[in-house]
């Protein structure tokens, strides 16, 4: 429930150094004097130091990374702002509700015979979606993102509970993550396996297939008929090609190479700081609480108070 409230099962990176400072915490406080004591105060010092300078290192990064426009943006680490649009073709719909959705997180909890709530599936989009501002597009490939929502719905039916994020279109959206422009040899690699993918899917269908290439109706297409379905697979995808040519999508942000933060927010940049700045203080305050530990340890032999 703690969890779910906070959002702590968003962010392994954050739950982790989390649980393990509480636990750590609890071990001290339960502990006699001697090594268990010691060693659960130095790691919870460790741990809240080093989390301590994740948080920061991300907090820096929001702040000091300047707004690029996506069509002079240069290569490499950007910051983006604008709206969220859908790629074109087959919309991505949410298993939640059936709608359309730019992106959608949904976890699915079960009410065991104790009345607690236990996880029992969490499933997530990864199709990519496209962000537009006043001098372009690009796609965003979400894999690995961190992604804030502002929408988010709970629902209970019978003994399951159902929490969902998602982002619809034309959603605000901030982003940081690594830029850059896909080249033609590329593309046109990317022409030919969409002429191989086209085809292949149209195989699995083969009734649909003879319906529209077996001209002489003769159950089995000639080569001329296999002609003529490559030659339609390649009009669809340079139909593909020129919608993607249309949308911008021609440029690509994606998980940065390095450690940096791959951001997708919903919300604007001041408040995407403040869970972040939270996370400061509350690891500053744990590495504060293991430092005094210590100093009781030495002086006093025991973690309990006078």
């Amino acid at each position: 429930m703690l969890f779910s409230q906070l959002g702590l099962h968003r962010y392994t990176t954050r739950a982790l150094p989390f649980c393990a400072q509480l636990c750590l915490a609890g071990i001290a406080a339960g502990a006699q004097a001697g090594t268990s004591a010691w060693l659960a105060v130095l790691l919870l010092g460790v741990i809240s130091i080093a989390a301590w300078l994740g948080a920061l290192r991300t907090l820096h990064t929001i702040s000091a990374t300047p707004l690029s426009r996506i069509a002079s943006a240069a290569q490499g680490y950007v910051a983006l702002q604008g709206r969220g649009r859908a790629l074109a073709g087959v919309p991505l719909l949410s298993p939640y509700n059936g709608l359309p959705v730019l992106w959608y997180r949904l976890h699915i909890e079960e009410r065991d015979g104790d009345g607690a709530w236990q996880s029992v599936n969490q499933d997530q989009s990864d199709a990519c979606l496209l962000l537009e501002d006043d001098s372009g597009r690009c796609a965003i490939d979400p894999h690995d993102a961190d992604v804030h929502t502002a929408q988010r719905e709970t629902e209970t039916r019978g003994d399951m509970r159902y929490t969902h994020w998602c982002l619809t279109e034309h959603t605000p959206l901030f982003v940081l993550g690594e830029f850059h422009t896909l080249q033609g040899e590329t593309l046109n690699q990317t022409e030919r396996e969409t002429i191989k993918q086209i085809l292949a899917d149209w195989k699995h269908d083969r009734p649909e297939l003879l319906r529209r290439f077996d001209l002489n109706g003769d159950g089995d297409l000639s080569e001329e008929e296999w002609e003529l379905a490559r030659s339609e697979a390649g009009r669809e995808a340079r139909r593909q090609r020129i919608e993607a040519d249309q949308a911008a999508a021609l440029h690509m942000v994606k998980q940065p190479r390095d450690s940096r933060p791959f951001l997708i927010s919903a919300v604007k940049p001041w408040r995407l700081k403040l869970p972040h700045r939270a996370w400061c203080v509350w690891h500053a305050a744990m590495f504060l609480v293991s430092c005094i530990a210590i100093a009781m340890l030495q002086q006093t032999g025991t973690l309990a108070l006078p």
